[in-house]
């Protein structure tokens, strides 16, 4: 189950697949993929699996095919580090929805070649910005206009949450703080950056197959 907020009047969707929902746009944002992250691995001689492509390809397409979107934007960290086979077989994946405009904001992780993103079908920029004041980036920017809410990846946020039985356990969570909405990292192979619960910020974790505010 998805949790519905209001930024700047517009109905956004944080979903526990990890991506926000944006319905008047047919839009959904996702940040820190990471694809090609254990391919680098493996080049550096570490005894990782490789990642299973389809099956995260499969998480993307899920989405965009049973909400009907028609644009998606990724904050950033989309690709891991330098190339490897696994930007081909992205690529091939873009490939299959063509009526779908893709879009980066890039991120430090993002250092391939020009000529690579030239010849990618995804639209680079430094960042997307909604005519509601919502500012799309990888990281929070500085010095934006009073009333423009920043949403942003990069930090990977986690939270911990405590049970009756004394266990703990450590969640991806939306994170939200003085105008900055940060994405849980998409990607399955990344670390959380764990968070607390203060009186002026918000704490959305992803429980399973529902995202629930954290009181």
């Amino acid at each position: 189950m998805s949790k519905k907020i209001n930024l700047n009047g517009l109905d956004v969707f944080l979903m526990p697949q990890k991506v926000v929902f944006i319905p008047r746009y047919d839009m959904i944002i996702l940040s820190d993929w990471h694809i090609g992250k254990l391919g680098h691995f493996r080049k550096e001689g570490l005894f990782v699996p490789p990642m299973q492509l389809e099956e995260e390809f499969a998480r993307l397409a899920v989405l965009v095919e049973e909400l009907l979107i028609r644009q998606v934007v990724f904050l950033g960290d989309l690709f891991h580090s330098s190339w490897n086979y696994e930007w081909d077989e992205f690529q091939k994946f873009l490939g299959r929805y063509p009526g779908i405009r893709f879009t980066l904001t890039r991120g430090n992780h993002d250092i391939l070649p020009d000529a690579l993103w030239r010849k990618s079908i995804l639209h680079v920029k430094e960042h997307v910005l909604l005519s509601e004041g919502i500012l799309f980036s990888h990281e929070p920017m500085p010095n934006l206009d009073k009333g423009i809410i920043n949403v942003v990846g990069h930090l990977h946020p986690g939270c911990e949450v405590a049970t009756r039985g004394r266990q703990f356990f450590k969640l991806p969570c939306f994170y939200w703080e003085e105008g900055v909405l940060t994405l849980p990292a998409f990607g399955r192979w990344t670390g959380l950056f764990l968070v607390g619960k203060r009186y002026n910020n918000r704490i959305f974790a992803v429980v399973g197959n529902e995202v629930v505010e954290l009181k």
